[in-house]
């Protein structure tokens, strides 16, 4: 049996909108709303008529994205998709139970059902504003490499490095798919161990051979050096703009965040160590990194770690509350270990 269907990826600035099943064999999986062609309809008309359907909404349908083939067990579906805007503000949940607006890094968050999924990179294309084929090989083929690495440094934090990175080079002429490639390859030589690991990426940059249908030589060269240089204990100043965007937005300075990962990676790499052996580690750890006089040095003026900084710095002075942020983050870590 065959089902032709229609897809709204609604967008609304860097986020799109996804909605959950709330029946059927698929309910609780996540989707992009529509629903079926029915006789007559073009796909357009059609996607107009689901969404004033099932969210009571009108949308603007603004471009064609993409068409899914797959085979589902008891049918084969064609699926149209469109990026779309919404009219105004009303979007009601008629038929389906949880909704989420989600920005590029939230994107793989969800329980996709099997069609919907394969949409994915496209749609980070849309959101980040670079090439949609580069876009399709770094999060199917790269990104998901960091899935084997701690749990400090998998997919998620590639892509918030991707997010952030892309952020910051608004503010400079630069190249967004060279941004993209470098903040999405910047860890890949954790694979060979920390102390190496910036290193190793250049290397592995290097070698890329997939690279060269987006880029000369020279490029790759300036992508594989920018990972090389985004190292925060780096005693040199990055070589290009390149390595300092993406050596800035490496540092998500957010405090509560620094200090689960610092206590994440400890558990990962140091697993014969008491609780006490871990706080002392995270403990010298921030103190030579982030605290006052620490190694820690911020490229880039836009970026708005600066005050984020302070704010750790603060805390790290207050040896009690750190010991309490540690204490809490230490019982949600091993709480099931």
């Amino acid at each position: 049996m065959k089902i032709e269907v229609v897809a709204a990826i609604i967008r609304s600035a860097d986020k799109v909108f996804a909605t959950q099943r709330g029946y059927g064999d698929w309910k609780d999986w996540w989707e992009f709303p529509g629903g079926k062609v029915e006789a007559g309809e073009n796909p357009r008309e059609a996607l107009l008529r689901e969404i004033r359907e099932e969210l009571s909404a009108e949308i603007s349908v603004d471009s064609f994205l993409h068409t899914v083939e797959w085979d589902y067990p008891s049918f084969h579906l064609t699926m149209h998709c469109y990026m779309c805007s919404l009219l105004g503000d009303a979007l009601v949940l008629n038929e389906h139970e949880a909704a989420r607006w989600l920005t590029y890094d939230k994107l793989w968050s969800l329980r996709w059902l099997p069609a919907d999924e394969g949409l994915l990179p496209l749609i980070a294309a849309q959101l980040l504003g670079v090439d949609t084929s580069l876009a399709v090989y770094l999060e199917s083929e790269v990104i998901p490499r960091y899935a084997g690495f701690d749990k400090a440094h998998r997919e998620d934090h590639a892509r918030s490095v991707v997010m952030r990175a892309l952020d910051l080079a608004d503010h400079y002429d630069v190249s967004r798919n060279i941004v993209y490639a470098a903040a999405a390859c910047h860890d890949l030589g954790l694979s060979a161990g920390r102390e190496v690991h910036h290193l190793e990426s250049g290397r592995i940059i290097r070698n890329m051979t997939e690279l060269r249908r987006w880029f000369t030589e020279d490029e790759i060269e300036t992508i594989a050096q920018a990972a090389e240089d985004h190292r925060a204990s780096a005693a040199k100043e990055p070589r290009s703009i390149y390595g300092k965007i993406v050596a800035e937005a490496d540092r998500l300075i957010e405090p509560e965040q620094i200090i689960r990962r610092t206590v994440q990676y400890g558990l990962s790499h140091y697993p014969e160590l008491p609780r006490e052996g871990h706080w002392q580690r995270t403990l010298g750890h921030l103190k030579e990194k982030y605290g006052d006089g620490g190694y820690l040095r911020l490229w880039i003026p836009e970026s708005p770690n600066s005050a984020r900084l302070e704010e750790l710095r603060s805390v790290i002075r207050d040896q009690s509350a750190l010991r309490k942020a540690f204490d809490q983050i230490w019982e949600t870590e091993t709480r099931d270990k």
